[in-house]
């Protein structure tokens, strides 16, 4: 039986290699060599690696990703939490109707979430429009659009729905008795959030907030349609040594490092979960 599993199983593994470990070995390989005016020297040197240790500009636009991450992580934690809650304890036999309803925005293609929101944020869209009949604003607001407010709200918006399933799974795995334990206790809401909900739901947190960190850090259209003069990242960065500058080594560097980071972030993460009992439910794919 496992000889068969071994056979059912080969082509996918070899899939995985061919389309996934085979270009990341080329990717690492290419961060060793140069660009010798328009050819690229294959002599091995970590020249591009001390370059992006002493380039500002590099290291602020990877600091920038990750603040993003972390700031876009932060919104859908505080705005998922009541939906997720929502979900679990009053969605009863709607439940699964209220999650499929929560991934449809997904269905549709990243172009038209971000023209859709630039018709509502725009200097003429209709957050502004109805805040000038309704006498709040005389004037447009301009920072609403072209911004990073602009970039980071609907960067939460794409990815909300990923933090609420984390934090759903955190939610079935919480006991209400000990809930009502705390509040009969006399515990205000806020410590029996702090105490006991929280708490039991980190390790949904942790999963959530992993998969909203790694997409946003790796996000390329939303801060380049949204962003404005910010909408400069890391990711456009590569986008621009692989296109117009033909620096294929520096851009191959530069997406080895923010890979590297990635994998530190996701394996300490990674740790921090399997250390907690709903954690290693969901690695093991029992919740």
């Amino acid at each position: 039986m496992s000889r068969t599993g071994n056979w059912l199983a080969a082509p996918v593994v070899l899939a995985l290699i061919a389309t996934c470990l085979v270009p990341m070995g080329v990717l690492f390989a290419y961060s060793f060599f140069q660009v010798d005016f328009v050819a690229i020297n294959t002599d091995p040197t970590l020249k591009n690696y001390a370059k992006i240790i002493g380039s500002e500009t590099y290291r602020s636009l990877i600091g920038r990703a990750f603040l993003s991450g972390a700031v876009v992580v932060a919104i859908t934690a505080v705005i998922g939490y009541p939906v997720a809650w929502f979900v679990a304890r009053r969605g009863g036999e709607w439940k699964s109707a209220l999650l499929t309803l929560l991934l449809v925005p997904l269905y549709t293609g990243d172009m038209v979430r971000i023209f859709a929101w630039r018709v509502i944020l725009g200097a003429e869209g209709v957050i502004n429009r109805f805040a000038q009949w309704a006498g709040l604003i005389t004037e447009p607001i301009q920072v609403l659009l072209f911004s990073p407010i602009a970039s980071h709200l609907v960067l939460a918006y794409n990815f909300l729905p990923f933090m609420v399933m984390g934090l759903w799974l955190g939610y079935e795995a919480l006991d209400d008795a000990l809930v009502e334990a705390a509040r009969d206790l006399g515990a205000p809401p806020v410590a029996v959030f702090r105490r006991v909900v929280l708490p039991m739901t980190l390790p949904g947190l942790i999963a959530g907030g992993m998969m909203v960190f790694v997409m946003v850090v790796g996000d390329y259209m939303t801060p380049q349609l949204l962003g404005g003069a910010s909408g400069v990242t890391v990711i456009s960065a590569i986008n621009d040594l692989f296109g117009t500058a033909f620096d294929w080594p520096l851009g191959s560097a530069i997406a080895c490092t923010l890979l590297a980071l990635l994998g530190l972030f996701l394996a300490v993460a990674a740790y921090a979960l399997s250390r907690m009992n709903l954690g290693r439910s969901l690695i093991s794919g029992e919740a």
